[in-house]
């Protein structure tokens, strides 16, 4: 008998939060959302995007977000709205207790410019994303330029296939793969990403590396052992340039293993 009561206690316990809680999320369902606030989490870093546009995009004709319950508000259907913003790599939105929308952008982060031999220019993101340039912010990042000629529509793909698993697609960009691959391998190392400037693709469809310090060219040749290059040309830059000049040499070549061959001016 004392089994029972117990259990019927705490199935009344149970129906009583279940009731509450459906009671609270009507209510709360029911408040009306009187402002939208906006947080850009990168905003000191990149500037593609800024609060204004976010806001200017709730206060289209056909969303109806002020004075609308926040029950109504499909917060799920805002965010994929949002990434739709080139520009745009993750999109929060959630609303408050008060009965506010808070929305917060994480913004794509480009760690490369193309200027291919068209003439058409755009940025490449840390996650391979394609990113048309912006009137507002100009992105201070590794520039590839030269014999650079794309298997697909610049204004119409968002992202560069380099799934080696999906040999098609890899056969037809392998270039862009390549150069992805060299660029993000430069921005992710503090030392490179302070020493390289430009990548450019000659009529080969090799790289030719131009520094910020020193005026050679560093015939990079493909990116086959790429690290060990880089690895190669560190060694030759902090124990060679350090001690003879860095004005002293034209050309530095990696295009052979273990190699760096340097031509004099």
């Amino acid at each position: 008998m004392k089994i029972f009561k117990n259990i019927l206690i705490w199935v009344l316990i149970i129906l009583y939060i279940v009731f509450a809680m459906g009671f609270v999320r009507e209510k709360r369902g029911q408040i009306l959302c009187h402002d939208i606030k906006v947080e850009i989490l990168d905003s000191t870093t990149n500037g593609f995007i800024t609060e204004n546009d976010i806001k200017d995009f709730f206060h289209e004709s056909d969303m109806h977000i002020i004075g609308s319950p926040v029950g109504s508000i499909n917060t799920k259907d805002l965010e994929i709205r949002l990434k739709r913003y080139s520009s745009v790599k993750n999109a929060e939105v959630y609303v408050t207790l008060e009965g506010d929308i808070r929305v917060e952008i994480d913004q794509r982060n480009p760690i490369l410019r193309v200027i291919n031999n068209k003439g058409q220019s755009y940025y490449i993101d840390q996650e391979g994303t394609i990113m048309p340039l912006s009137s507002k912010f100009s992105s201070h990042v590794l520039i590839a330029n030269g014999n650079i000629v794309e298997h697909y529509e610049v204004n119409r793909t968002r992202e560069i296939y380099c799934d080696r698993l999906v040999e098609e697609d890899w056969e037809k960009n392998h270039l862009m793969c390549d150069l992805y691959e060299l660029s993000k391998f430069i921005y992710e190392n503090d030392f490179w990403r302070a020493q390289i400037e430009q990548v450019y693709v000659n009529d080969d469809y090799e790289f030719e590396l131009i520094p910020r310090v020193g005026a050679h060219i560093i015939y990079f040749g493909g990116i086959e052992n790429y690290e060990i290059k880089f690895r190669n040309l560190r060694a030759f830059y902090l124990q060679g340039l350090n001690n003879v000049g860095w004005n002293q040499y034209e050309k530095i070549s990696l295009r052979f293993e273990n190699q760096v061959i340097c031509t004099k001016r």
